[in-house]
């Protein structure tokens, strides 16, 4: 398996941040390479209000998991929440009518 380019510390991206702001592009980006270029970029980012339009940490919602999704990666539990599993305990849409268990 090859290693998406956003992943590589090599690999130049043709969109990085621009004076600690995102480029338009981005919106145009799939779920997963949103999350890469976040996981890549999100430290070299100023404060914003638009966490939202952009899928941040998860591909099944935009903007950032709760903290209870943080605190379950921290804690190691149940394979370490949506860092380690894929899931959202609170905004993913598939969670949508279920309940916990």
């Amino acid at each position: 398996m090859t290693t998406p380019p956003l992943e590589d510390p090599d690999y130049e991206p043709e969109h990085p941040p621009i004076n600690g702001q995102i480029p338009d592009v981005v919106a145009r980006f799939g779920p997963r390479t949103q999350i890469r270029w976040f996981a890549r970029f999100g430290e070299q980012l100023g404060k914003r209000g638009d966490w939202d339009d952009y899928y941040c940490t998860s591909e099944h919602h935009r903007g950032f998991c709760c903290g209870s999704c943080v605190g379950e990666f921290e804690d190691g539990y149940q394979g370490g929440g949506v860092m380690m599993d894929g899931w959202c305990c609170c905004r993913d849409t598939r969670m949508l009518g279920k309940t916990a268990t």
